[in-house]
């Protein structure tokens, strides 16, 4: 089994996704290279990109003399743990759509622009409840809905880790000021504007799902800030879910597995899906600081016996 991860950066944290997701994939005695999302060419049918091929002994540890090309059609399953660069964004998923029809691609095409997206959440209310949302490029719809009353939260479409979140009412000082800001000066970005779920200031639960499979689950919660994102200040406690939070994750995560999303954190306020993170989704790192077992090599198992 010949497993390449496609990540931005090859100097890594020892508890990060891609340390501990290549070192069970090691133990589990698959051949693991690491590539540069940003690297990927086209070269006549080949998709390729720049890295290196793990040693069992080098464990996780890069090694920056080394720099191959790497033919990614030759491995049995790509995984791709980050985006990279925002502007060559389409291009990538244009060469990742390729690679599919040669090998195994995880998350898949569909599911990093379909369940990446804020806007597909909207349209999958058969399956779970989300909070009301808007989006545009202009501010004066967002004015509206806000002078209307009730607590919005403001976000960018593509935001990731808490960044470029605010919490705005109509009394907010001067926030057409800020959303007119945030949409740029050619009006040529857009804006999610969402309904604040009150029950989200008692916090945020983030569910790991491999392969439909519950991999584990922690509280997030935030004292003093809107945004639970531990990167924002937001800290990590132990907890479980209840049957029907537990049901709920089981039924998306199924759902996101058929679409090709196979390994995903799903952000809960239970009866409400805030959010399903198909990009690198972080908490193995968390849920060992928290005291549980490194469930690095179950989601490699649950992912490599799918």
């Amino acid at each position: 089994m010949k497993l390449l991860f496609l990540t931005q950066l090859l100097d890594v944290k020892e508890d990060g996704n891609l340390a501990l997701l290549t070192t069970a994939a090691i133990a589990a005695g698959t051949h693991v290279a690491w590539g540069h999302i940003d690297q990927l060419s086209l070269v006549a049918d080949q998709v390729i990109t720049h890295g290196q091929r793990l040693t069992p002994h080098q464990g996780f540890q890069s090694d920056p003399n080394i720099d191959q090309a790497l033919a990614c059609g030759d491995f049995d399953l790509v995984w791709v743990l980050s985006l990279g660069k925002r502007n060559s964004f389409l291009d990538k998923i244009q060469l990742l759509k390729i690679l599919e029809t040669q090998t195994r691609v995880i998350n898949s095409t569909e599911a990093l622009l379909y369940l990446r997206s804020k806007y597909g959440l909207t349209q999958l209310g058969d399956l779970f409840q989300h909070p009301k949302t808007f989006a545009s490029n202009r501010a004066e719809p967002f004015i509206e809905i806000i002078e209307g009353g009730g607590e919005w939260i403001l976000k960018p479409a593509a935001g990731s880790l808490g960044q470029g979140i605010f919490l705005l009412n109509k009394t907010t000082h001067s926030y057409p000021s800020l959303i007119r800001y945030l949409l740029g000066q050619n009006a040529d970005h857009y804006l999610i504007l969402q309904e604040h779920i009150p029950d989200i200031d008692r916090g945020e639960k983030r569910v790991l799902m491999a392969a439909g499979h519950l991999i584990g689950a922690y509280l997030r919660r935030q004292d003093t800030d809107h945004r639970t994102n531990l990167m924002q200040g937001g800290q990590a406690e132990p907890t479980t879910l209840s049957e029907a939070e537990q049901t709920l994750a089981l039924k998306l995560g199924a759902y996101c597995s058929e679409l090709g999303a196979e390994f995903i954190g799903i952000d809960l306020v239970y009866p409400y899906v805030i959010e399903i993170n198909v990009i690198n989704p972080g908490g193995l790192g968390t849920l060992m600081s928290l005291g549980e077992a490194n469930q690095a090599g179950a989601v490699i198992k649950a992912i490599l016996q799918t």
